[in-house]
Parts: C-alpha cells; sequence; structure tokens
C-alpha cells in the first residue's frame, strides 16, 4: 500500500436488508464502486462474482473503494475468503506491508476532534482525495506477520490510521466477521466515533512480487 488510506476512498450507496441492516450493494460490473491506481504501479483486477467483489492481483496493488450514506451504525458484519495468500510482511514498514486482503472503514472528518497534525495535515488530504475524505480511519487486515487481533499505526496515514489484524495465513471456505466500530474508534482516539461515509478494499502484492486472490460479500452496518 502506497498511499495514505484517506486519499483513497470514494462512490456508492448503501441497500437496506429487510433484517434492520444496511448493506453495501454488489451487482455486475461493480456499480457505484471505482478503482484507485498507484502511479508506477500495476493495478489488481477487481469484479463481481455471485454477489461478491473479487480481487486478483499479481506483483500489483490497487483499491476499490466507494462512498456511503454516513451511518453511526456500531456493528459492521462482513464474510470474506482468501484463495490464494500472500506471504506474511511487516504491516507497520512502508514499502513492505503487501497483505492479503484489508476492508477499511473511514469516519466523517471532525475539526473539532482533530489533532493539530490533522488539521495541518487536512489541507492536502483534501486537495487529493475531495473534502468529504474521511478524517480517520480503521483497516481490518488479512496478512501480516502479528498476531491476530494485533493493533498499530497505519504507517501512511499515522495517528489518523489505525490497523487491526483480523486474520492471518488462509482459512477454509468463507469466514465471517463482526466487529464493534464504536468501541474500535474509542479505543483508538478515545472519543465517540463521527460516522461512516467511506469504505475500501486493497489487496497489496506489489513489494514481494507474489499473488493473491480474494473475495468479500455482504458487507453490512447494524445496531
Amino acid at each position: 500500500m502506497k498511499h495514505l488510506i484517506p486519499a483513497a476512498l470514494a462512490a456508492a450507496a448503501l441497500c437496506a436488508s429487510p433484517a434492520f441492516a444496511s448493506c453495501v450493494p454488489v451487482s455486475g460490473g461493480l456499480p457505484g464502486w471505482e478503482r484507485l491506481d498507484f502511479d508506477g504501479i500495476p493495478s489488481n483486477t477487481w469484479a463481481e462474482e455471485g454477489g461478491a467483489v473479487v480481487g486478483t492481483s499479481q506483483a500489483s496493488s490497487s483499491i476499490l473503494y466507494t462512498r456511503i450514506p454516513a451511518t453511526t451504525a456500531p456493528i459492521l458484519t462482513w464474510r470474506w475468503r482468501v484463495d490464494s495468500p500472500v506471504a506474511a510482511t511487516d504491516l507497520t514498514r512502508k514499502g513492505g506491508d503487501d497483505r492479503s486482503f484489508s476492508l477499511t472503514a473511514g469516519f466523517a472528518y471532525d475539526p473539532a476532534d482533530a489533532s493539530l497534525g490533522e488539521r495541518m495535515k487536512r489541507v492536502v488530504v483534501e486537495s487529493v482525495a475531495g473534502a468529504d475524505a474521511p478524517g480517520r480511519v480503521l483497516d481490518f487486515v488479512w496478512g501480516g506477520d502479528r498476531p491476530v487481533g494485533s493493533r498499530m499505526e497505519n504507517p501512511y496515514s499515522g495517528s489518523s490510521g489505525r490497523m487491526i489484524v483480523q486474520r492471518t495465513g488462509t482459512a477454509n471456505g468463507w469466514q465471517t466477521e463482526r466487529v464493534n466500530l464504536a468501541e474500535l474508534y474509542r479505543e483508538a482516539w478515545g472519543t465517540p466515533p463521527p460516522p461512516v461515509t467511506q469504505l475500501a478494499l486493497l489487496i497489496d502484492t506489489d513489494d514481494t512480487g507474489g499473488s493473491g486472490m480474494t473475495r468479500i460479500a455482504d458487507i453490512c452496518f447494524s445496531n
């Protein structure tokens, strides 16, 4: 991953499911999703298959991102699988932080709660990603060389980004995740979270020159 994650996020809409959850729509052609490519780095391939986003990476890296209606629902759930895992790396090292997959939740920028450093960087962030770029992000990572549950700063977004190792290595078939965004945000920054407004997906294999194939589906918010 080569860029500040907030600069990677933008465009789509949530749809409500019958089970009082709001789920991110995924359909053929991935309408509402956009790709962010990095200069000088080959791009991943993104597609839809059976209601899931499928990402394929070959010594490459790129992000698939979407904007969602602002939500304060604290629970985020999703299903994902890694068909071809990426070698374990040090997620805190720029230029050496490949991973099998990550799902990023971007929270609306709150100037009243932003640190001095965040306020100083905001002009640059907005010039790259727009006025609605997230202020802080939580990255849920499948990969890295640290134990599951490890927390660390994102090396690109610094104090405004936290990475959480959700899974490592490989697993048989689909795995279901459930995280409490409100608790994790408070743990990281000590305040209640602003709304989540953006989501992003990333596969990263360019540093190791490896390959990876992953899938994600049923990304939903609920109370």
